[in-house]
């Protein structure tokens, strides 16, 4: 595997890949942050299933899905655009 991630396309990219030669790290595709992941599983409020959450701890990207709406990536601004009046 190449040490270059190739950029997201666009929001229906996955945000989060396996990473490394036994592929036991995950890495960001944002940022490319490894094992700098928060991951969280809770009982749907739509009353089954189950709805999760799995975000990136230094850029904020997150991927989302719950039985209803299904699963959503949404990749944060990285990096951060300049201040205004800064070049």
């Amino acid at each position: 595997m190449s040490g270059q991630m190739p950029p997201l396309a666009g929001p229906d990219e996955p945000i989060f890949t396996v990473w490394g030669h036994d592929g036991a790290s995950i890495r960001c595709r944002v940022c490319g942050a490894v094992d700098h992941i928060a991951s969280d599983e809770v009982p749907s409020m739509a009353g089954y299933g189950e709805d999760t959450c799995t975000r990136c701890t230094r850029c904020g990207s997150v991927e989302i899905s719950d039985p209803i709406f299904g699963w959503r990536a949404k990749p944060a601004s990285w990096p951060l655009p300049p201040a205004h009046g800064q070049p």
